[in-house]
């Protein structure tokens, strides 16, 4: 029995030592994590409104928006969609420049089935959207070349642009 207590007292001393080890390593790499996850997201932002040089997070109705600025000139508003697709939802960010055109798209996150709705990311699809603008049909197999057994993927990402160029043509406050 002695042994056996021995041998718990062993491991509960060990358990502590490597949670203690465990939090201090968290609190020193914490800052440093969440400084890289912000300028990845600004790097986003900058991908999809290559001219804005900063950003300021405004409020439309319940969503935020962020509008890109090039010194105090306002040069566009990147907006935030999430539509469904065909196994998750995509999570992409829609870059509109002071013109009311689309300039650029870049999916954050996605589950979509690999080979297939994971296709949606591409270059070569996602550029089909540049200088689209509110009024103009932006529809899957019809206006927009859809990916190949990945259509409802392709109608996600088509009503994610649209519901961003609607949010854009409603709200009064972004002005460009």
């Amino acid at each position: 029995m002695g042994k056996i207590l021995k041998l718990g007292f062993v491991l509960m001393i060990f358990c502590i030592v490597s949670a203690g080890a465990l939090a201090y390593v968290y609190i020193f790499t914490q800052p440093k994590i969440e400084l890289n996850g912000k300028k990845a997201f600004e790097n986003s932002l900058t991908s999809v409104l290559p001219d804005a040089k900063s950003f300021n997070v405004i409020k439309i109705g319940s969503k935020e928006a962020y509008q890109g600025l090039s010194g105090k000139d306002i040069v566009g508003t990147v907006f935030f969609a999430s539509p469904r697709g065909y196994s998750s939802n995509i999570n992409m960010l829609v870059g509109i420049d002071s013109n009311a055109k689309v300039s650029g798209i870049k999916i954050v996150s996605q589950n979509e089935t690999p080979g297939l709705g994971t296709n949606t990311t591409k270059k070569s699809f996602l550029d089909q959207f540049l200088g689209k603008m509110a009024g103009d049909q932006i529809e899957a197999k019809k206006d927009i070349d859809a990916i190949t057994g990945a259509t409802i993927s392709s109608r996600a990402v088509c009503r994610g642009v649209r519901e961003a160029l609607n949010d854009f043509e409603k709200n009064k406050k972004v002005k460009q």
